[in-house]
């Protein structure tokens, strides 16, 4: 799921263009990290976008995939201060936000996660996913009902896609077996199953064959 993620999120950042003038040098050493992540040559793409960050400190975009690069190694503090470099660049990018509060997430900073994804799923265009994740994160807390709001906003969302809304019902099954609400919750994990959730067949198998 964390590579998947990152996966869209380096696609949507790349294919989103630079939105600010920057210099022509640095964009070069920015596309040549893109580049490296689809590779998977995570250290040398940081390398890259250091080199960016150098030629102009302004860089927003640099920061961001700099901070994508190093997730995927694990350097989940050193990914946090990349973004937040973005975000005191461009306070309004709200999936910086999310972003942040996953690499928070894997930090096991729950409330400080919750923060950030506060933020995200306000104006992020992506912000059913961040509901998504906020709703996990706050399973972690044992906000139970919390999550389950947040997954049954995705899952009654009109605009909401496929898989969030699978990943939705997923998570609110599990949840609702979890406190004892079996019957519901196995309707929630066949309909995830049905959208094509596979971890949904292995749960139905578990706890919904009897």
């Amino acid at each position: 799921m964390k590579s998947n993620f990152y996966l869209i999120v380096l696609l949507l950042i790349s294919s989103a263009g630079f939105s600010q003038p920057y210099n022509k040098n640095a964009m070069g050493y920015a596309i040549s990290g893109n580049d490296k992540i689809a590779r998977k040559d995570y250290t040398r793409a940081i390398e890259d976008f250091s080199m960016a960050i150098k030629l102009d400190p302004e860089f927003k975009q640099a920061y961001e995939n700099r901070g994508v690069a190093k997730f995927y190694l694990q350097d989940y503090n050193g990914a946090i201060q990349d973004y937040t470099k973005a975000i005191e660049i461009d306070p309004d990018e709200y999936s910086t936000y999310g972003r942040r509060g996953w690499a928070k997430f894997y930090l096991e900073d729950y409330s400080g996660a919750i923060e950030d994804l506060d933020i995200a799923v306000v104006g992020s265009k992506d912000k059913y996913r961040y509901f998504n994740f906020r709703g996990q994160t706050k399973v972690r807390l044992q906000d139970l009902d919390g999550a389950i709001a947040d997954f049954s906003t995705v899952i009654g969302s009109l605009s909401a896609d496929r898989e969030q809304k699978s990943k939705a019902l997923y998570w609110r099954g599990m949840i609702k077996i979890m406190v004892g609400q079996k019957e519901s919750g196995c309707l929630d994990l066949r309909r995830a199953g049905k959208s094509g959730f596979q971890d949904a067949g292995k749960a139905i198998y578990i706890y919904c064959s009897n």
